[in-house]
């Protein structure tokens, strides 16, 4: 079986970290914690959690460590743990971005097993009092898996994950991103774009706005600078935002013509019934990177790594669902 985890560090405690300090405590596992904000370190330890007095101290014989801090301060976080990762130890984050995270580890703690994570989970709450043990729980989790990546760590990490509830989707690092760009990134720069048009309505439309406004708006409550480091320096996030502009004008242009938003509706519609609507199915599958990396492009998720015949020595296989064509 992958190796399990036996000292966990989690470097960051706003919203997903915190969740993760509480989810991992709620697991049984030993988790410590660190945050250079005082405000958040104060309020982890006030509620019981273990916070190191430092990134050094915290990742001191840690065999897990989770850097769960904005894209902003990653290479700071990163510099200071040089050095004090224990050998042997696995290296994760929950960014939003992975390339930039990828060649910042890379650069940063060469020979370090690195995985790239992303839960895909949250809300538009931040701080460590938001945080929830159960934020994961059946929550998409990008767990990139490069060429060059430890196999054996991304197991363990994939285990890890199916232990918190959570569902490992095995991919590369530009392939996440790309994804990302069209259901985080635009859904964002859509919400911001639209409280900005209600704004410009005037008093009585603020007035009249009910729940198209509120859902669709909702994440503009997002705090700004977390926003930007989801979406700058990801140039997928262009031809995302190229296929959206396209939509509206031409459906502006047909409603010039005296023409129906019917179409665009239609689309729409279908898209969002047909996402709603995927059927699943169980899968097996081999501890093999480019099977599960196409399982992921096609996807689907792990839900268990087991050994085939159970004796402790076997082959590794992992279960998974995989969306029905």
């Amino acid at each position: 079986m992958p190796d399990s985890f036996d000292r966990i560090a989690v470097l960051g405690l706003g919203l997903i970290g915190g969740s993760i300090v509480q989810a991992l405590a709620r697991g049984g596992y030993q988790v410590s914690g660190y945050d250079p904000d005082p405000v958040e370190a104060a309020a982890a330890r006030g509620t019981g959690y273990t916070v190191a007095a430092s990134a050094a101290e915290a990742v001191a014989g840690a065999d897990l460590i989770v850097l769960a801090m904005p894209l902003s301060r990653l290479d700071r976080a990163l510099s200071a743990i040089s050095g004090k990762v224990a050998a042997g130890a696995v290296v994760t984050d929950v960014g939003t971005l992975k390339v930039p995270v990828l060649q910042a580890a890379r650069r940063l703690l060469p020979g370090v097993r690195f995985v790239g994570g992303h839960p895909l989970a949250g809300t538009e709450q931040s701080g460590f009092l938001a945080g929830d043990p159960l934020l994961f729980r059946d929550a998409p989790w990008a767990l990139t898996l490069e060429p060059d990546t430890d196999l054996q760590a991304w197991l363990s990490l994939a285990v890890l994950l199916c232990d918190l509830g959570a569902k490992p989707v095995p991919t590369t690092a530009a392939e996440q991103d790309a994804a990302v760009a069209r259901v985080i990134g635009l859904p964002h720069m859509l919400a911001e774009a639209l409280a900005l048009s209600g704004l410009r309505g005037g008093e009585l439309g603020l007035s009249l706005a009910a729940g198209s406004y509120t859902s669709g708006s909702r994440v503009a409550r997002t705090r700004p600078d977390l926003v930007a480091t989801w979406c700058d320096g990801n140039p997928a996030l262009i031809s995302a935002l190229d296929d959206a502009i396209a939509s509206l004008v031409t459906t502006r242009d047909t409603l010039l013509e005296g023409g129906s938003v019917l179409p665009l509706a239609q689309a729409g519609h279908r898209a969002r019934m047909d996402w709603e609507h995927r059927e699943f199915a169980p899968v097996d599958l081999p501890a093999d990177a480019d099977t599960l990396r196409q399982h992921g492009r096609d996807g689907g998720w792990i839900t268990a790594v087991i050994e085939k015949d159970g004796s402790g020595l076997g082959e590794l296989r992992l279960l998974g669902m995989r969306p029905v064509r």
